[in-house]
């Protein structure tokens, strides 16, 4: 089989699985023909054990410590759009390593970039208009965190709420007898194995201490975490990815 056949294929199954729904069903539609056209399915895809176009991309931290906060947001990012997010080191800093199809690539990244600057400065704004020492019982930095608990939970929720809604249908076929769950255990496949190329000794990250926590700061970080714009600038585009308060 012409490796250039697969490779576009690849290619197109990628794309297929994208949150813009006329791409997605554009590439679908080109990959299709070309099933027919030369007798492949998604094992012929796979032949070569990539199954997709799968990529990654190195975020650093903005500051020399790492940041829990911004760790469990980028893992949350990443799932979403079924991706993973490993934490690494960067000379005297940290990062984070995205491994994902290329479409859901550029999303993760420009997403995780937006909203780790959006929840710090909304986070620095709050405890700046509403902390007072006469009549919260916490520090300044704990007031600051609380919020951007409440913040950070309610974005968790909304992606979650994302990925539940774009959940591929095991039930409709195309016109190959193909279903939505089959392209997705491909580029899961694929990404599965980028990653344990990349991080062959992987291990599981340990669990961080309960924060203490002010409830007043975290309600509040809670309601306002529906007014967090998940609309993607990727491509220059502000359409929204349909992502539920």
């Amino acid at each position: 089989m012409d490796q250039k056949i697969i490779e576009k294929l690849q290619k197109l199954l990628a794309l297929s699985a994208s949150d813009n729904e006329h791409e997605a069903a554009l590439a679908m539609s080109k990959a299709e023909a070309l099933m027919r056209e030369h007798n492949l399915s998604v094992a012929d895809v796979a032949i070569n054990g990539s199954g997709a176009n799968v990529e990654s991309n190195e975020v650093c931290g903005l500051t020399k410590a790492y940041q829990s906060w911004e760790g469990q947001l980028g893992v949350s990012i990443a799932k979403a759009f079924n991706g993973r997010a490993i934490r690494g080191r960067y000379y005297d800093s940290w990062k984070l390593t995205f491994v994902a199809g290329i479409t859901d690539l550029s999303i993760i990244t420009d997403l995780f970039e937006r909203l780790r600057q959006t929840i710090g400065r909304m986070s620095r704004e709050y405890a700046k208009n509403n902390y007072s020492a006469d009549v919260f019982c916490v520090s300044r930095e704990t007031f600051k965190k609380s919020y951007r608990m409440g913040l950070l939970n309610t974005l968790f929720n909304r992606l979650k709420k994302f990925k539940e809604n774009t959940a591929p249908d095991n039930t409709a076929r195309n016109s190959c007898g193909l279903t939505g769950m089959e392209l997705m255990v491909v580029k899961d496949k694929a990404v599965s194995e980028k990653l344990h190329q990349m991080f062959p000794n992987l291990k599981p990250g340990r669990k961080g201490r309960a924060a203490r926590v002010n409830m007043t700061a975290y309600q509040q970080g809670q309601a306002d975490g529906h007014n967090v714009s998940l609309h993607r600038s990727v491509g220059g585009s502000d359409a929204p990815m349909a992502i539920a308060r």
